[in-house]
């Protein structure tokens, strides 16, 4: 068996994560919801934290011998993937299985706020405190055509003692996404002649970039719009002027930041 499996739900493990009560113990659900057919068994460890990695293999194949999950393919190698090439290639379309998902998550979202159309919407979060990947500082990618909002993010960011690096033109984008991945993404929908959800499409897909937390931050606050970026593989949804106190606290949320 490959030493790093990705795995994927089965219809009885989507089914226990609908029951109520289920049958698993708290723990096991907890790790069937974070089995997306896309992590390998090394980024659920990352995710989930101080997890003692045999264990959590124990766990991943207790529930395949359940069929709760079940295995979907060896990780490749991310190696050196040029992603202006890589936005060349086709975009997966989503089932309706994953629309009708965003659809539920947008109205019952793990987190709401909606007031004088002001919107934010965090659909998922980790189990555990998020590693940084390089050092002891969490580092955030901006990805805005809007300038004066990029300024305004990543001065809330900056001040909150986070690594900060943004692009808004295509050239700019397209080299920040051939640098190494960053903790988190923040971006527009809208981005200067580039459409914003085939770029998070393409980052979902890329092996560098599929597991970095995405927070949309956008003008359209349509519900809509709000799907659409949650089929495509957003974690969350937040409309502008962005209010600093909640970008902080979606970001920090995102990241795990606050949990043991």
């Amino acid at each position: 068996m490959t030493q790093n499996p990705i795995y994927s739900q089965t219809d009885q493990g989507r089914a226990e994560l609908t029951a109520d009560p289920g049958k698993l113990a708290r723990s096991l659900r907890v790790l069937l919801g974070m089995v997306d057919g896309r992590s390998t068994v090394d980024e659920l460890q990352r995710k989930l934290g101080n997890v003692d990695p045999e264990k959590l293999r124990a766990a991943l194949q207790s529930l395949a011998a359940h069929g709760y999950v079940a295995l979907a393919k060896a990780a490749e190698p991310a190696g050196e993937i040029d992603f202006a090439s890589f936005m060349g290639q086709p975009i997966q379309t989503p089932t309706a299985e994953q629309k009708r998902d965003a659809e539920q998550k947008t109205l019952s979202g793990m987190r709401s706020l909606k007031s004088s159309g002001y919107f934010v919407n965090i659909v998922s979060r980790p189990a555990g405190r998020v590693r940084p990947r390089a050092g002891e500082q969490y580092s955030v990618l901006i990805l805005d055509g809007d300038q004066a909002n990029a300024l305004a993010v990543a001065r809330a960011l900056m001040l909150a003692k986070f690594e900060v690096r943004s692009a808004s033109r295509p050239d700019q984008i397209m080299a920040e996404l051939n640098k190494p991945a960053p903790d988190l993404i923040l971006m527009d929908v809208m981005l200067p002649e580039l459409v914003g959800l085939d770029v998070l499409a393409k980052l979902r897909e890329h092996p560098n970039f599929k597991t970095v937390p995405v927070l949309i931050v956008t003008g359209r606050a349509e519900q809509d719009d709000v799907v659409a970026a949650l089929v495509y593989g957003a974690n969350g949804y937040m409309t502008k002027p962005v209010k600093p106190e909640a970008l902080l606290e979606s970001v920090r949320t995102l990241l795990g930041l606050g949990q043991a």
